[in-house]
């Protein structure tokens, strides 16, 4: 098994590649989406400004509001329907969901959140509908069909959530207990001095979390990386704007963060 992350910046500069790629695994692969540039768009569109959060640590996440959740949902709807609609064109049975159908991925509300203000200091501010992961139900994720997830949760009490399209791709790929996540973004893998780095170990991937080269949110991917690889799947950070970006992964390109060497 394998899990493919479909990045936002794929999605909203070029995403035929990563799809014309996904036949060739649609009977052993789970697919995960992004997409906040859409959402930043449909927000734009709905007359509201996007916000975001810096969290301790200069992790930066979207700030979740109802009016905001609205436009989430609704550009990750499309989304996630053209994909299977793209796949579909291919010849492949893929079903589009979202965490919330069928109860996919459960979450609990953030009620509270700790940030740093413009000012530098830290305060707790309401969480709005943001969730963090209880749940993966992996079975219903299983092929076949293709199934192709938009980063959604439901909540014990219904609430619909917005969750981190990272951490629900790790998240599942314990689930199905893949061998194998590949990030796809539109860079070409983790860049230190200049040149990508070809692999490295879960401890080397958590040690250059703190290192002033790795920036936004390949910090986030990096550690989610180390602990998946202590887990034994190999994550891939790669380009999904190459020509057949998953074979390209698999066949040794980007940045593979093992257990070990």
């Amino acid at each position: 098994m394998i899990v493919v992350k479909i990045g936002g910046s794929v999605i909203c500069k070029d995403a035929s590649r990563v799809i014309q790629n996904l036949p060739k695994y649609a009977d052993k692969a789970v697919v995960v989406h992004g997409g906040g540039c859409l959402v930043n768009e449909v927000m734009k569109k709905m007359g509201i400004e996007p916000k975001y959060l810096t969290h301790p640590g200069g992790l930066v996440s979207r700030y979740t509001d109802l009016e905001t959740l609205k436009a989430f949902v609704m550009a990750m709807g499309w989304i996630n329907k053209y994909i299977v609609a793209s796949l579909h064109a291919l010849g492949v049975e893929a079903l589009g969901l979202t965490g919330a159908d069928l109860g996919v991925v459960k979450a609990k509300r953030k009620e509270r959140v700790l940030v740093v203000d413009e000012r530098g200091r830290q305060r707790v501010v309401d969480g709005g509908y943001v969730g963090r992961i209880t749940e993966v139900d992996a079975a219903k994720l299983a092929p076949p069909p293709l199934k192709v997830l938009a980063p959604l949760a439901v909540s014990e009490r219904g609430e619909l959530l917005n969750v981190d399209g990272d951490q629900l791709a790790f998240d599942v790929a314990k689930g199905v207990k893949a061998d194998k996540l590949v990030l796809l973004s539109d860079v070409d893998g983790l860049y230190l001095g200049g040149k990508v780095v070809p692999r490295l170990t879960a401890e080397e991937a958590e040690a250059l979390v703190k290192s002033e080269e790795v920036r936004g949110g390949m910090k986030r991917k990096l550690l989610m990386a180390a602990e998946a690889a202590k887990l034994g799947i190999e994550v891939i950070i790669s380009n999904g704007l190459a020509d057949s970006p998953i074979d390209s992964a698999l066949n040794g390109g980007g940045t593979h963060i093992t257990k070990n060497l």
